[in-house]
């Protein structure tokens, strides 16, 4: 079971008590409870400063602090998340040596905005470990914009949206379970490999002067040019009304083909719409994310990591083990899954260190970058250091049938690195 499996995880150490632990006895009984009591009672007479230094749980304990979700924690995927952390933080706790010597104490924060995470004060201290975000893109870029010269990991429970890179450089301090959004670049490549001739009719629609569109209708050509495909490049003004018009000689002239659209939804509308009145073969397969709005857009393509967790991601299992090892109950599994994930990863990264007094924080950036085998409901996995997620992560291809989501294709794809457009 997965809870079993990170119990293992967290109990390595049992028996030993490095850093002064202090505070789990075994075998001594009452007798040397009570002698160590009187001890510190004596102690807070004579020096009542070192006495509470003695006795402060902030000397075995560890902070991670914890950005919810947009919807705060009262949400269902809030609840889930907090309920699983502390199973988590109970977990780590009942083990005799903890995460070398240590505890973990989530702090859980309150919601933040795009607005108000560019002012407001993370609670650091000496003794934080790491910041846990499950919140939207917009506020997890203002985390990175807050935290960048504090030396602790932030870690996203998500992160598809977010950049990592300033100047060309990965930032060190940021990860995420999520591939990055121009993963839909290979996906496509792939799986166009699996059902186009070489000699197919491939063209790839971008928009100039755009955030993500731009980057990643070069990057899909690159791709399929890899891959032994000629695509075509379009390059079009998303903002026209008649987005359609700059392709109709490619769709009068070629009977059959593919357009891989980087525009935008309300673009790649007006280009679906124009293969519909014209009757055209041409398949649209759009490179953005999808969502309930697309379903009247008969056979359009997506590809995605996440949709379909919640009834195909293999995480019912982790919340039967919650429920069996503590009663925990938790209705949001997927939100319980990626709380479960960021935990496990940390505690590896933790314990793969050589001493947690003091801690070795650039270690720890490492031993994260690093780390392998992950809990991810079905998958497990492995971070690839050179861009901080996921080195692979599973993807599906859907069409549109019937007002729904149809699963054409399950793959697995390879995360982008570095890519200077």
């Amino acid at each position: 079971m997965q809870t079993k499996r990170v119990a293992e995880n967290i109990g390595g150490r049992a028996g030993k008590s490095p850093g002064g632990r202090g505070r789990k006895f075994s075998g001594e009984g009452a007798l040397w409870r009570g002698f160590l009591a009187s001890l510190v009672f004596v102690s807070a007479l004579l020096s009542p400063t070192r006495a509470v230094a003695a006795v402060d749980a902030a000397a075995w304990t560890w902070d991670v602090l914890v950005v919810p979700p947009d919807e705060g924690w009262e949400s269902e995927p809030g609840l889930s998340i907090r309920k699983t952390l502390l199973w988590f933080q109970n977990e780590v706790s009942e083990v005799g040596d903890g995460i070398l010597g240590h505890d973990l104490n989530f702090v859980f924060l309150p919601p933040l905005t795009e607005d108000s995470v560019s002012s407001y004060s993370l609670p650091l201290t000496r003794g934080t470990v790491s910041v846990f975000s499950f919140a939207s893109s917009f506020v997890d870029a203002g985390l990175i914009d807050r935290m960048r010269t504090s030396g602790v990991p932030l870690m996203l429970a998500g992160g598809e949206n977010v950049f990592f890179y300033e100047g060309g450089r990965l930032l060190p301090f940021v990860y995420a379970l999520d591939l990055f959004r121009d993963y839909r670049c290979r996906a496509f490549t792939e799986y166009a490999a699996l059902t186009q001739d070489p000699s197919a009719r491939i063209g790839v629609i971008g928009a100039r002067f755009t955030l993500n569109e731009e980057r990643e209708a070069k990057i899909c050509t690159a791709l399929l040019t890899d891959a032994k495909f000629m695509p075509m490049p379009y390059w079009v003004d998303p903002s026209v009304s008649d987005t359609f018009s700059i392709l109709t000689e490619e769709v009068k002239e070629y009977s059959a083909g593919v357009f891989i659209s980087y525009v935008g939804r309300m673009a790649s509308a007006e280009i679906w719409r124009g293969l519909m009145e014209a009757r055209s073969p041409y398949r649209l397969w759009y490179g953005g994310a999808p969502d309930s709005s697309f379903l009247s857009f008969r056979r359009m393509l997506f590809a995605d990591q996440n949709m379909n967790l919640d009834t195909q991601g293999g995480f019912e299992q982790l919340k039967r083990d919650l429920w069996s090892s503590r009663t925990v109950g938790v209705a949001d599994s997927v939100a319980a899954g990626r709380a479960n994930a960021l935990a496990v990863w940390l505690n590896r990264a933790l314990s793969a260190l050589e001493t947690g007094d003091p801690l070795d924080r650039r270690g720890l950036l490492l031993t994260l970058a690093r780390a392998q085998g992950i809990p991810f409901g079905a998958q497990t996995l492995d971070i690839d250091e050179t861009t901080h997620r996921p080195a692979r992560r599973h993807v599906r291809v859907f069409e549109i049938r019937d007002r729904s989501f149809f699963v054409l294709k399950d793959m697995d794809v390879t995360g982008l690195g570095y890519y200077d457009y």
